[in-house]
């Protein structure tokens, strides 16, 4: 054996296309530098090994992404599979790897239904989709003893939005807050009346839960309709395409946040957030949001199980996963030993201020105070 062959099933056209390119995109970085570097030293085989990419489009379909996943688990004969860009994509591909009894190393599927003890052959590196605005509600809480209403908007018909939606609802009844349920069938063009029902109410946090594309279109149903509220979260906001789409008036939107580069981290393993920034950006010509550094991190995760266990065996690799805790740039890898759900990494809230996404929750991590409550749109 000379080499090591990875395989993806990606989203390099469809509607996750955007997404999962950068994502794939931090994969190759680690790939290359790993190669570049001499390639993974295995113990058990006394030799560095060179990395061998497999990659196949699946169109942001699940069932391409199924057939996908059996194509390279049967003609490829991979070593070690990784997991596609999207919830839906990565039950499809979780249920597929399941199926076959082989390991699959998720990155990019962070909905409930891929933790909580579903599947056995699983490593998560993220945090679930409930926990997303959890943070941003305790925030909120905290700077305002008095906010007392909160909207939360979202898809009911996407699994990891209603996630999202479920925990913030959770967290928000928890900390005493009047919780207004909305809901959408993602795809939808027209946020209006929904915006009208939230700004006859006078919301004091409004948070957001679609696809990308839908938060974009929410976001400029607030800007456009004038709303006022002292808070307002959507997940789509933590990606740069948000700073570039509104400008100067995305200031004081907050987000939930993976990673970011500005995070106070010292890893066990490869370079540290503001170095794989930098090797990123030096790469591709473009900043790295968290989804190109959960592409990444999942190679560094893999190399650093390779390395405590000296072997390739997914299986003792598995096993050592539910064992071990350690830090890479993307934050702390731990896993609940009984469930496998990812239990070590957090959640970082975000706000657009002055045209710059500044970490302002927890206050451990923060680079800045948070702006609240957030200046009227107009």
């Amino acid at each position: 054996m000379n080499e090591l062959t990875f395989g993806v099933s990606i989203s390099l056209t469809g509607k996750y296309s955007p997404q999962a390119k950068e994502s794939f995109e931090g994969i190759n970085l680690w790939v290359d530098e790993v190669n570049h570097s001499g390639g993974l030293y295995v113990k058990e085989l006394k030799k560095n090994l060179q990395i061998k990419l497999v990659s196949l489009d699946d169109g942001s379909n699940e069932e391409k992404c199924r057939s996908n996943i059996t194509k390279i688990i049967k003609d490829e004969r991979v070593d070690f599979l990784l997991g596609p860009y999207s919830s839906g994509l990565t039950l499809a591909a979780a249920e597929t790897a399941e199926q076959n009894g082989v390991l699959l190393w998720n990155h990019g599927g962070s909905t409930d239904e891929v933790f909580k003890g579903k599947f056995t052959k699983i490593v998560s590196t993220i945090t679930p989709a409930s926990e997303y605005f959890k943070n941003p509600i305790k925030m909120i809480r905290e700077l305002d003893s008095s906010a007392s209403t909160l909207a939360i908007i979202y898809a009911h018909n996407s699994g990891f939005s209603s996630n999202v939606a479920r925990g913030a609802i959770n967290t928000g009844k928890l900390l005493g807050f009047d919780i207004t349920e909305l809901t959408f069938i993602s795809g939808i063009d027209d946020f209006g009346s929904l915006i009208n029902k939230i700004n006859m109410e006078n919301v004091d946090l409004i948070l957001g839960a679609g696809r990308a594309e839908d938060d974009i279109k929410l976001a400029k149903s607030l800007i456009e309709l004038h709303t006022k509220s002292k808070a307002i979260g959507l997940v789509v906001a933590s990606i740069k395409e948000f700073i570039k789409i509104f400008k100067d008036k995305a200031n004081g939107f907050l987000s939930t946040s993976q990673w970011e580069k500005d995070i106070t981290i010292r890893p066990d393993i490869g370079p540290t957030p503001l170095s794989f920034f930098s090797r990123f950006y030096k790469k591709y010509g473009i900043e790295p949001d968290y989804l190109g550094a959960q592409g990444y991190n999942i190679g560094l995760v893999i190399q650093y199980l390779i390395q405590h266990t000296g072997t390739i065996d997914n299986s003792s690799l598995l096993k050592a996963s539910k064992e071990i805790e350690f830090n890479t740039f993307y934050g702390n890898f731990r896993l609940d030993p009984v469930t496998g759900d990812q239990v070590g990494h957090k959640m970082l809230t975000t706000q657009w201020q002055n045209g710059r996404k500044m970490i302002v929750y927890p206050l451990e991590c923060s680079n800045s105070e948070t702006v609240y409550p957030m200046s009227g749109m107009s």
